[in-house]
């Protein structure tokens, strides 16, 4: 396998609760720490001012104080951008407060690490093996991962609605 699928899968790593920032931030360094850990292409924006302000206005994150944003509201929001990927915004929302009926915004962002990079390992691992006989394979294989994992997903989502 090529190391730059590797490296490009490790470089958006979820951070655990311990090594987000400890001082509050202003909006801009918000989105600049966003693309950091997610990454961000040209072609889509990761986050927006516009993005952080309705999801204040939606009640999926917290208000800022003083317009700063504290490490519950770089959780939120490192588990926001990364499922809006593949989920839309409602069923976060969903997602999350049906998480934190049994545990803290830390609890659950530990959590939200460990299964990404949990699944970052089998990814590796799975492309690996099907990208021994072409890269279209591995390409073709991930989608229908992707595919299948989405639907699975909004199944059990359904069943908190």
């Amino acid at each position: 396998m090529e190391t730059n699928l590797k490296e490009a899968l490790n470089s958006r790593k979820i951070p655990v609760w311990n090594e987000l920032p400890e001082l509050d931030l202003y909006m801009d360094q918000i989105i600049v720490l966003m693309e950091k850990y997610l990454g961000s292409t040209p072609k889509d924006k990761l986050i927006t001012p516009s993005m952080i302000n309705n999801y204040v206005k939606l009640g999926i994150i917290p208000s800022p104080t003083k317009k700063k944003y504290s490490k519950i509201h770089i959780a939120y929001l490192i588990i926001i951008c990364s499922l809006k990927q593949v989920m839309p915004i409602a069923d976060i929302k969903i997602l999350i407060d049906e998480k934190l009926k049994n545990s803290s915004i830390e609890e659950l962002l530990d959590e939200y690490s460990k299964l990404y990079s949990n699944s970052t390992e089998t990814i590796l691992e799975l492309a690996k093996t099907y990208e021994q006989t072409s890269k279209s394979n591995s390409a073709m294989y991930l989608a229908a991962c992707a595919s299948i994992c989405r639907f699975t997903s909004e199944i059990n989502l359904n069943k908190l609605k």
